[in-house]
């Protein structure tokens, strides 16, 4: 056939066959799992499934500049029903199935059904885990705040302290995702509208909303056992698909610094001797800061406005040496480059008309100056 016919038949093919999502729901559990959302580091055990497995598969789309052009799909229908273009409102698989008893707690004690739950247990190698992941569903734009939302959750269990939590939150927030909480009006920076009229993946995705990429985040112990349950459902019927897509290989564990507050001890009147209240703010300071040492600390000296300024510059000079020799002692000494400064009377942090004030005046403080990331 000449080249030029090629070209004219593949132009009168609509452009969404040509980039079209794929979803395959021939996987196990295993399988996805470990070879599609974990990092390879991480060690797993335990993975179960319950649901149907048309409601599970491996998406994805490679020739299209969707949020996430592959990953694990969990859907409240067939998750073939992703696959675009978005030529219907209500697409909708109702399997009669069994709800979940988290799921429906988390839709406020409404019954659920057709749950699609992927569980397994890990041991992060380091103090953080994260995944990425976005929600899409039929039930925009038409049933937000209605009071329909299909409900989703990955809730994190410390097996060896029992306690959970809900990481698909609304970023900055504690809300769970769903529609009344991201979609135009609410968050809307987290929103992408799905038809024709936004030019955005209705050539692509069935789904008439969804979100942008967000990422599920917890601070874990490294070593111990976590159990994680990626689970969605449908709310109060079987009508309207919603869908979760895990981006993959995005489960992983990695090093977060702790965040390290400064810290400021106070001193009788004329004193530089440590309270054994200021001895327990520094120690705790201590134990933060071995655990991740900054790359230096500033100790800063003051005094209330009493005395001479040359009897007050002594004195801040002797309150940073009293903290200086005591951090040194909790094992500091060569760790972190230490700053000292001595202002005197001079930076006061309120008045020193009362004794209230010069209380507050009477003051040493341990700054981070650029922590190592």
């Amino acid at each position: 056939m000449a080249a030029w016919k090629v070209i004219g038949l593949i132009s009168c093919f609509p452009g969404w066959l040509l980039a079209q999502v794929q979803v395959d729901t021939s996987f196990t559990e295993d399988v996805l799992v470990k070879e599609y959302l974990l990092q390879s580091q991480l060690k797993v055990n335990d993975i179960s499934y319950r649901g149907t497995y048309q409601a599970l598969g491996l998406f994805s789309s490679e020739s299209l500049n969707l949020p996430i052009s592959r990953g694990i799909i969990l859907s409240t229908g067939k998750a073939t029903n992703a696959i675009g273009p978005n030529q219907s409102q209500g697409r909708s698989t109702f399997f009669h199935r069994d709800g979940d008893e988290k799921l429906s707690k988390l839709s406020g004690g409404h019954n659920t059904h057709d749950a699609a739950v992927l569980e397994f247990t890990f041991f992060p190698t380091h103090n953080t885990i994260a995944f990425d992941y976005l929600f899409a569903s039929e039930e925009y734009p038409e049933y937000v705040n209605k009071g329909f939302n299909d409900v989703f959750a990955f809730v994190l269990t410390d097996l060896h302290t029992k306690k959970s939590q809900n990481l698909a939150v609304v970023p900055g927030t504690q809300l769970p995702v769903h529609i009344d909480h991201i979609n135009a009006t609410t968050n809307p920076e987290w929103f992408i509208a799905n038809d024709r009229r936004q030019k955005t993946y209705y050539s692509a995705l069935e789904y008439d909303g969804l979100t942008k990429m967000l990422s599920a985040q917890a601070t874990v112990v490294p070593g111990r056992p976590y159990r994680i349950k990626l689970a969605i459902s449908d709310v109060y019927d079987g009508k309207l698909d919603s869908g979760v897509i895990l981006r993959k290989k995005s489960f992983r564990s990695f090093h977060t610094p702790p965040q390290i507050s400064p810290v400021t001890v106070y001193f009788p009147l004329n004193s530089s001797q440590l309270s054994a209240t200021a001895q327990n703010g520094l120690r705790q300071f201590a134990q933060q800061i071995i655990t991740s040492p900054p790359e230096a600390i500033q100790v800063v000296g003051h005094t209330d406005a009493l005395g001479t300024d040359g009897f007050n510059q002594q004195l801040s000079e002797q309150r940073v040496q009293s903290v200086v020799d005591f951090l040194a002692s909790l094992g500091l000494k060569g760790k972190v480059k230490l700053y000292r400064q001595s202002q005197g009377e001079h930076q006061p942090v309120v008045s020193n008309d009362n004794e209230v004030g010069r209380a507050q005046n009477r003051r040493v403080e341990v700054v981070l100056v650029n922590q190592k990331q």
